[in-house]
């Protein structure tokens, strides 16, 4: 009965002295040491993040990314346009109502007919004037990428697999063996080429629609001044 006692403490102290592996939950979690004045090792990495260079896939991502704001500012752009578009046409409901009615032009006096007849001329120039920037915010020209200065013997040289003017010029076949020769490097400086263009188009865009509004406050002083005229013509 001793002999049987010994032999349970005996495989309980063996039990006891045998290390338990624990479970860790994530197996990637990894165990690091402070480093560097106490920071671990990702921390590191973010640090160095803040300050090197980009690879290539990052810099495609990000290119990309900026190509997709850039067609997001061409499309507010439009859309400002046609709201533009939509308050023009109301303003010029009030003058045509006005034009319609011919007993509000004959009871006025031939100077004060004189006098409506210019300033509904400056009204019509102005109008002139904002339908051709609604033209020209809407459809602001072509811009061309701009590879003109860019050295053949670069190894990043673009060679025309996303820019619809270079796409054309070869034939299907020809333009699936340019995407199967295309690196990483000469596919980033296309993007960073087309991303310009788009930059140089949204800067057209930007500059007609501030001239549009521009005209288009023009046109509802104008209006105003006139119909506050013709209020005065037609108390006196």
């Amino acid at each position: 009965m001793q002999s049987s006692f010994h032999a349970a403490d005996k495989a309980r102290v063996s039990s006891e002295s045998i290390p338990v592996e624990t479970y860790d939950a994530d197996p990637l979690h990894e165990q690091v040491p402070p480093i560097e004045g106490g920071l671990r090792k990702k921390d590191l990495k973010r640090l160095q993040d803040a300050t090197r260079s980009l690879d290539n896939w990052e810099r495609y991502r990000a290119l990309v990314d900026s190509s997709e704001e850039a067609y997001d500012l061409i499309d507010t752009s439009n859309r400002e346009a046609r709201f533009a578009l939509i308050v023009m046409g109301t303003l010029n409901a009030l003058p045509l109502v006005f034009l319609t009615r011919t007993d509000a032009i004959a009871n006025l006096s031939a100077g004060e007919r004189l006098a409506m007849i210019v300033l509904f001329s400056v009204y019509a120039i102005l109008l002139l004037f904002f339908i051709l920037q609604a033209i020209e915010a809407l459809h602001p020209g072509w811009f061309k990428p701009e590879i003109g200065d860019w050295s053949n013997d670069r190894p990043d040289h673009p060679i025309g697999v996303r820019h619809f003017e270079e796409i054309i010029r070869r034939s299907a076949a020809e333009h699936w063996t340019a995407w199967q020769n295309v690196r990483l490097s000469q596919l980033n400086a296309e993007l960073a080429v087309q991303v310009h263009s788009l930059a140089r188009k949204n800067h057209a865009k930007h500059l007609a629609v501030r001239r549009l509004y521009l005209g288009l406050r023009a046109m509802a002083l104008m209006l105003a001044f006139v119909l506050l005229l013709y209020g005065v013509f037609s108390l006196v």
